[in-house]
């Protein structure tokens, strides 16, 4: 009928003829539009297929899982057309989206070095000098700030510095774009805002920002600001994000869920666990909503995880097997989604390209501190007219983060075909410029012997255009001393500087018996002040040069009491050398420590005396697969007067030095040692995060104290030893140490906040 209809109005005498060739003209563009539309759904494979979107959920270590189900879902020729994750779930996400292949993933992941992502600072053998000393005087790696008559705390024990340099090493590719539906995968990360508690879905703006603002635990990392608004962890609000990826047009949902079950009460056996599981009930209630939501064209992947714990990322390879094995297991019904033809579409689209190196045009600094841009500007190695090294650009980063002024110091790459501008953005810490630090030492040889040392300093930073500082510190217990110091750098690049300092000190010198009774002990109470100009040689050195005088006296506490005071008077002149290189000041694993000190007392600057006086100390750190060893040696020695006064003469003894005998027992005017120390690391304690690592070590030591330059000779030498178990605290090293020596002298030493 529609062919005879049709042949009516195509004849040129039939009476509706006129509107038969519109007609015809219609029904041909009809026909043209139908057969377009199928060559386009042909073409384009997302339009013969539903579109799926993968959910990774947060988890913590646990997270790594998902690159073992990610890597499946492409063997299985899975294309997936959205992505949206929660804290760990985020950034494997965003990694994926970004481009990256899951063997590359797998890559990143197992070879990162995770404990570097959850500190801050640089380790110490990247910091400035100043620094350096900082970090080895006080163990206690904490700053209390004090402003405007209060005393204030960060928002976070972590500021995530670390963490956003690594997560942007592995994402600059993805630097200039602005919009996650332009990655390669359409991409959302979730948040929580800490001020209402709800979800906030991430879709814009800096990738690695949403990411740290998307697993930034509370507590442990501070809030993440993105308009406004103050991020945290995602979890808290939705850690399996189906209805986001829902919303961003996914018809079906993979979703993978490695989230911590809940503990029973047997487990629930501290605190801490206590604390952890809040948080898991939170996170559990979410999880569950979203997980009822899934219809049955949807899956769902719960790897089995067991025993691994989200703090355990070194685990990060066992993590990926179970989310293969997993995955693998529920191949009969992933398999229903593969498409072999949509899925080679989606890996052109998806692999990123490797760029050309870039060429720096401008370097700019951002400046959002108190501190001069040109101060800032003196540490930038990154110079215009380089080729782009993300090596080098995290080194000068380290570098202005090193000055420990700021609470972070971020970059961005602005783009220009071939070439790109770096802008260095430092952040002045919220909680400065004033700040408090604490050192405590404790100490028990188990005979009835025991001190402690508790230790405050105050530091006023940034006081002038040159980031001068005051430094005042008090020391209570054992030796007693108040310090104060100005310290003023000359130039921008604070290699150059001056300082003027004074302080009060008590030293008590002890003579002992061969039973280590205290025979007799001398007190010496003294004022000292010191001017000095030095020079920072790069981060690995100091040199300073100065004049020093001091006022004193000496009196016996333990002994004769007709003996009464004794005053004496120095003025010297005196200079330095030292020299850092290690790694950490607890348990350090590499690199080297070493001082040489000579001081010169003449009568033409008020000493009573005139007597010459040097000093040397080195130690280095070798490890061998699991062992380390710490070679050392040290001496002190009057150069040219073997009758020094009593105030004059140095002590040896203790834990690592001759130990079996007690701290500072025996004392001369010349003193040597020698030891080697080697010790490796058997398990951690603690929880999750908190995990602190145990060490066994032992040592080996030789030395001595004389009062005659005629008496030193190897025969003389004491000969001693220790076994110890040590472990890294918030609050510095604990060591547990048993000591033999010659001589019949044998301790055990309970030492917390002493380094080697």
């Amino acid at each position: 009928m529609l062919k005879d209809t049709f042949g009516k109005l195509m004849n040129p005498h039939h009476p509706g003829a006129a509107h038969g060739k519109i007609a015809s003209l219609l029904l041909f563009a009809c026909i043209l539009t139908m057969a377009a539309t199928a060559a386009a759904e042909e073409i384009s494979p997302t339009k013969t297929r539903p579109r799926i979107g993968l959910v990774l959920s947060g988890g913590g270590a646990r997270g790594l899982a998902h690159v073992g189900v990610i890597q499946v879902l492409e063997e299985m020729k899975i294309p997936i057309d959205y992505v949206a994750g929660t804290s760990m779930g985020a950034i494997v996400g965003a990694f994926y989206a970004s481009g990256i292949s899951p063997s590359e993933i797998e890559k990143i992941i197992v070879s990162m070095e995770w404990n570097e992502a959850f500190i801050d600072k640089p380790p110490p053998s990247d910091l400035p000098f100043r620094r350096k000393r900082d970090a080895a005087d006080f163990l206690i790696n904490f700053d209390l700030g004090f402003k405007d008559g209060r005393f204030t705390l960060p928002k976070g024990l972590l500021q995530g510095q670390n963490l956003n340099l690594m997560l942007k090493s592995m994402l600059i590719h993805t630097e200039d774009i602005k919009d996650f539906d332009k990655l390669n995968i359409p991409f959302r990360a979730v948040a929580t805002d800490i001020e209402t508690g709800n979800a906030v879905i991430l879709g814009k703006g800096e990738l690695v920002k949403s990411l740290r603002a998307s697993m930034s635990i509370p507590a442990m990392f501070a809030p993440v600001e993105i308009e406004g608004k103050m991020l945290v962890d995602g979890g808290v609000a939705n850690n399996l994000p189906v209805d986001v990826v829902r919303q961003m047009g996914a018809d079906i949902v993979v979703a993978v869920d490695i989230s911590t079950t809940l503990s029973n009460r047997d487990q629930l056996t501290t605190s801490i666990e206590i604390t952890s599981q809040l948080t898991s009930i939170m996170v559990q209630r979410n999880t569950v909503y979203q997980i009822s939501t899934l219809t049955g064209e949807d899956i769902l992947i719960q790897p089995d995880l067991g025993s691994i714990t989200t703090g355990e990322f070194f685990r990060a390879g066992e993590a990926v097997g179970v989310g293969r094995k997993k995955a693998a297991s529920m191949n009969n019904l992933l398999a229903r989604l593969g498409n072999e033809q949509a899925f080679l579409a989606f890996l052109q689209t998806h692999r990123k390209k490797e760029l050309p190196p870039m060429d720096i045009d401008e370097v700019h600094i951002a400046n959002k501190s108190s501190l001069p841009t040109d101060l800032i500007d003196a540490h930038v190695d990154v110079k215009p007219g380089s080729k782009f090294n993300m090596r080098d650009l995290k080194k000068t980063i380290s570098q202005i983060y090193g000055i420990d002024m700021f609470e972070s110091v971020d970059f961005f790459l602005r783009k220009k075909d071939k070439s790109s501008a770096i802008v260095i953005e430092p952040l002045e810490k919220s909680w400065g410029p004033n700040y408090f630090r604490f050192g405590l030492g404790l100490e028990d040889n188990f005979k009835g012997t025991s001190s402690y040392g508790l230790t405050a300093q105050f530091t006023k930073t940034a006081i002038n255009s040159r980031g001068g500082e005051w430094r005042n510190e008090l020391r209570i217990g054992e030796n007693p001393r108040f310090f104060t110091e100005f310290y003023q750098p000359i130039d921008y690049g604070m290699r150059y500087f001056v300082a003027a300092s004074a302080q009060y000190y008590v030293r008590n010198i002890n003579d002992y018996n061969d039973a280590g009774d205290i025979l007799k002990q001398y007190r010496t109470n003294a004022f000292q002040g010191e001017l000095d100009i030095g020079r920072e040689l790069g981060n690995w050195g100091e040199i300073r040069a100065g004049l020093r005088r001091e006022h004193g006296t000496v009196k016996v506490l333990i002994g004769d009491p007709t003996v009464g005071e004794d005053p004496y008077d120095r003025g010297s002149v005196f200079a330095s050398l030292a020299y850092s290189t290690l790694d950490n000041y607890i348990f350090p694993l590499k690199g080297s420590d070493a001082s040489l000190s000579w001081e010169y007392d003449l009568k033409a600057l008020g000493s009573d005396i005139e007597v010459q006086s040097l000093g040397f100390r080195w130690m280095t750190a070798l490890t061998f697969g699991k062992y380390t060893f710490l070679p050392g040696v040290s001496f002190q020695t009057t150069i040219d007067n073997d009758d020094a006064e009593v105030q004059d003469t140095f002590p040896l003894g203790g834990f690592l030095n001759l130990s079996g005998f007690s701290t500072n027992e025996i004392y001369g005017r010349h003193t040597g040692l020698a030891r080697l120390i080697a010790y490796r690391e058997l398990a951690s304690a603690g929880f999750g995060a908190l995990k602190m690592p145990v060490y066994f070590g032992i040592s080996g030591e030789a030395g001595n104290v004389w009062n005659k330059r005629s008496d030193i000779n190897f025969e003389s030498l004491i000969y001693a030893g220790s076994i110890f178990l040590g472990t890294k605290t918030y609050l510095g090293p604990i060591y547990l140490a048993y000591g033999q020596a010659q001589r019949g002298h044998s301790s055990f030493y309970l030492y917390l906040g002493q380094r080697f």
